[in-house]
């Protein structure tokens, strides 16, 4: 059960240098409960108030000390401390304010050194010339080790203390300045090992000093990344204890991702399938563990929430003893995340508009399956890969072996660039293949997110459709929108080819959804020779996608036909959205041109 903590909040006005009465006269006095997680400690309270409220009586004169974490939100002693502040209704919420832990685990030395760069394909990412120049990392953890001879110090940006409230970010820990080597460990210099961006701006924002801290501090130094040191990413290897959740976390998790800023989390260490926060928060990425050969150890977490693996078991990186001290057996999901934070500075530096959810899909699409297919609570989507990751980006060289040649080579490459397809496997397209309709959804719903629409992580309710696959939440927004719509008895049927007509009519209720006005052009089917093969629910989204030149007839012996029936091929789709694209009008980002 939850422990439940009751405090007395007094509604009436306090009058300046009386005692507290708890209860006396005709005072209206109401309860006001906390719920504080078994097992999680705490240290003191978390108060929000409404805007606007200032305290009843001045702390320092009632004795009180507080602190000041972000705009309406105070850190208190005790509840009674509170209630001596506020009265009742100024109050939003109170919780507690939990202790934070750094997720690390004990080491293992049987492991290679630097075995993970390899795994995840680094090699890739170093020679694509992207370096991270001009994106910013802010680090939440220990601090950095400034005085390392593997790491930039021009490439450290002032960070802050949030500990001591002051700008000495020195690590006594070690733990930041090991995720600090995975990610910015100079490369080819003749030192140590290799981080995976040298060359990105990292920022240190200690909120340890020792293996455990507090919300508070944490929730000080997510606001600070975005508001005062502008961070593009924010890497956070801590979790609070014993599964415990917090309101004012969310609401800065909240505030980082309405800025644009990518967050990325350890997904913890018990090896339980608890939800861990702020991992398990949906706007933040959640990284477990793999270690050398690719499986999952025992310490990493199993649950719904896990987005991604990384390599996170018996790694070389940097230590703190000293300037030449390095580590060779690093494990815990803490320093998996750092992998997938460069990765996200990656994404930044390619297109540094890029949304959580946009950044999510492109690592679900180019994650390596290792347990069974599809997700699933132990390795999440996948393990990642730069490779992979690169094929995805936005404007990367697409390099499919399979397309030279191709009939429709221009627009697959026009598409790809555009984020909006990926490979079927590492360097192939498969042009003829036919697409399926979980594909045709996906594709449209990366289109509506580059228009700047917001596609929510939730499940699709189809029986069929796999939960917590790369397709379920575009399903489900199309099913919700009226876009797409089963093929009975609650199934979507997503492997199943999604034929011209199809296509046809998705697009069309695509088109009306966005604001396109679509009209009916019965005069175009009349040059198909198989016009009549077309089911009655089709011919009007088929008329439009042909008088607007979208859809095209395919020659014949017999004369020119639709095949209405037929499956769509991915290059057949890469056209016809290359040509919807340029009909309705929308400009390289997705937003409609002026």
């Amino acid at each position: 059960m939850v422990k439940r903590v009751i405090f007395f909040l007094v509604l009436a006005a306090l009058i300046l240098a009386v005692p507290l009465a708890w209860a006396s006269g005709d005072q209206e006095i109401s309860v006001f409960s906390v719920d504080i997680q078994p097992g999680a400690q705490h240290d003191g309270y978390l108060v929000h108030v409404q805007a606007g409220n200032s305290f009843d009586i001045m702390p320092l004169e009632l004795g009180i000390e507080i602190a000041t974490v972000a705009d309406n939100l105070y850190v208190v002693d005790s509840l009674e401390d509170a209630a001596r502040l506020w009265q009742a209704e100024q109050i939003t919420y109170i919780e507690p304010n939990y202790v934070i832990e750094l997720l690390s685990v004990p080491n293992d030395p049987q492991f290679w050194r630097q075995w993970c760069m390899t795994s995840v394909n680094a090699q890739a990412l170093w020679s694509s010339g992207i370096t991270g120049d001009g994106v910013r990392i802010a680090i939440i953890d220990s601090g950095i080790n400034l005085a390392h001879e593997d790491l930039d110090r021009r490439r450290i940006a002032p960070g802050f203390n949030y500990i001591r409230n002051n700008t000495d970010v020195m690590d006594v820990v070690g733990h930041g300045t090991k995720v600090a080597g995975i990610i910015a460990g100079v490369r080819n210099n003749g030192l140590g090992g290799a981080g995976l961006l040298s060359e990105a701006t990292i920022i240190p924002l200690k909120v340890f000093d020792s293996e455990r801290s507090n919300v508070s501090v944490a929730v000080r130094a997510i606001y600070d990344a975005v508001d005062r040191f502008d961070a593009d990413v924010i890497n956070m290897s801590f979790a609070l204890t014993a599964s415990a959740t917090s309101r004012a976390l969310m609401q800065a998790v909240n505030h980082a991702q309405a800025n644009r800023v990518l967050m990325v989390a350890a997904a913890g260490n018990a090896g339980t399938s608890a939800r861990v926060y702020p991992a398990s928060h949906s706007n933040v990425v959640s990284v477990g563990a793999v270690d050398r050969f690719g499986n999952v150890p025992a310490f990493s977490q199993r649950n719904t929430t896990l987005t991604v693996t990384a390599p996170g078991a018996g790694l070389f990186t940097l230590g703190t003893n000293g300037a030449s001290s390095y580590l060779t057996n690093s494990s815990g999901t803490s320093f998996a995340a750092p992998f997938v934070s460069a990765m996200a500075a990656v994404a930044k530096s390619v297109q540094p508009d890029i949304t959580t959810n946009q950044f999510m899909d492109m690592l679900i699409r180019s994650a390596v399956e290792q347990g069974p297919s599809g997700f699933d609570v132990v390795n999440g989507h996948g393990t990642v890969d730069m490779l992979r990751f690169l094929a995805v980006l936005p404007g990367s060289d697409v390099g499919f072996i399979d397309i030279d040649g191709h009939w429709g080579r221009d627009s697959i490459v026009n598409m790809t660039q555009k984020g909006l397809f990926s490979g079927t496997s590492t360097g192939v397209f498969s042009p003829d293949e036919e697409m399926n309709r979980a594909m045709f959804v996906t594709v449209l719903g990366r289109l509506y997110e580059q228009m700047g629409g917001i596609i929510p992580h939730r499940n699709s309710t189809f029986a069929d459709t796999q939960y917590n696959s790369w397709y379920s939440r575009f399903v489900a927004w199309g099913n919700t929108n009226g876009i797409v719509t089963g093929v009975g008895g609650n199934l979507f049927a997503p492997a199943s080819p999604v034929s011209r007509q199809e296509a046809a009519t998705i697009l069309v209720r695509f088109a009306s959804h966005i604001g396109e006005t679509v009209t009916d052009s019965p005069a175009s089917l009349a040059a198909f020779v198989d016009q009549n093969s077309i089911s009655d629910w089709a011919k009007m989204p088929m008329s439009w996608a042909i008088d607007q030149g979208i859809i095209t007839g395919i020659a014949t012996p017999g004369g020119v036909k639709l095949e209405p029936t037929s499956g769509s091929t991915r290059a057949q789709v890469a056209v016809i959205l290359e040509r919807f694209i340029n009909t309705v009008e929308l400009d390289q980002h997705g937003a409609r041109a002026s």
